[in-house]
């Protein structure tokens, strides 16, 4: 690969930071090598060179009040808005304006929307034939190529100064950009923190025996399998343990599609109000136990 442009790099970088991420990082195009064929930053950008992450914290207090309604001194409510909707809404402003600048001086680009129903256009068909979910792109992983930090037992990115708590948005680029190097930090959770992401999933949407196995660079990553549609339980407010009034039975057997759908129409009405009034932008994730809970950042 040629040599990338440190001065463009780090004017890239600058202005990421500037318009209001935490964290910024590089990744080469090389990185991306094991990833799937359907999501390769390279099936939408044949010309790709670099992928740039960036990241915005959570602020802890906005995680350290999460909690069921009942509880004293906790609420859903910050997170939904100021932990979701509202940085979600600001990655998406920050990697248009920086596409736009780096078209603006000759190069291509590819961004998507963060995580939600809508980055997963493309599979949805999959989903009804086989429970399994896929985003177009997958933030997380170009986050720990990019060296921002590495995936923990729950699969979230864990970082050196916000452990669970940040979220992630991504530029497919064909500028010469310079990489950084991959985090080297070993996981801090697990056996540090008895699996805690996993023995306070309200749905048991974790598996205990089988993990999920993936290579970014050299370097490879395991971490604990999710029934994903079992996790949308959570997601949209369908049991309790997850901030919601709502407590519907979830299937012991693996959940489908149809069963979310179901579920789904025995929501209490003051949590369809708000995916109702929000378009899921704002009210978008009910649950997230695995972030809240996560100790990383202590450990």
């Amino acid at each position: 690969m040629k040599k990338g442009d440190k001065r463009l790099t780090q004017e890239i970088k600058e202005a990421i930071l500037s318009m209001g991420a935490d964290m910024v990082g590089v990744a080469s195009i090389d990185r991306f090598e094991h990833a799937p064929p359907e999501t390769h930053p390279c099936l939408y950008l044949p010309s790709a060179r670099a992928v740039i992450s960036i990241g915005i914290k959570i602020p802890h207090g906005v995680c350290d009040v999460w909690g069921d309604y009942t509880e004293e001194g906790k609420t859903i409510s910050p997170y939904l808005f100021y932990g979701y909707g509202l940085i979600n809404l600001e990655t998406s402003r920050i990697v248009r304006s920086i596409s736009v600048k780096l078209e603006k001086m000759g190069y291509k680009t590819r961004i998507f929307p963060p995580t939600w129903i809508i980055s997963q256009y493309r599979f949805f068909e999959r989903i009804i034939e086989s429970g399994e979910t896929m985003a177009e792109f997958s933030h997380r992983h170009a986050a720990v190529a990019a060296g921002l930090g590495v995936f923990g037992v729950n699969g979230l990115l864990l970082t050196k100064e916000n452990g669970a708590r940040q979220r992630l948005n991504s530029i497919i680029t064909d500028a010469p950009l310079v990489p950084d190097p991959m985090c080297e930090m070993e996981i801090p959770c697990g056996k540090k923190c008895n699996y805690k992401c996993i023995k306070t999933c309200p749905v048991g949407a974790f598996s205990e025996t089988e993990n999920f196995h993936c290579k970014i660079g050299e370097r490879e990553f395991t971490y604990a399998k999710i029934e994903k549609l079992r996790c949308c339980y959570g997601i949209f407010g369908l049991v309790r343990g997850s901030g919601a009034r709502t407590d519907v039975e979830v299937p012991k057997r693996q959940v489908t599609i149809l069963d979310l759908l179901q579920a789904r129409e025995s929501q209490s009405p003051f949590e369809k109000l708000m995916f109702e009034n929000s378009a899921g932008i704002i009210t978008g994730d009910f649950c997230g136990k695995c972030l809240h809970l996560c100790p990383a950042h202590l450990l």
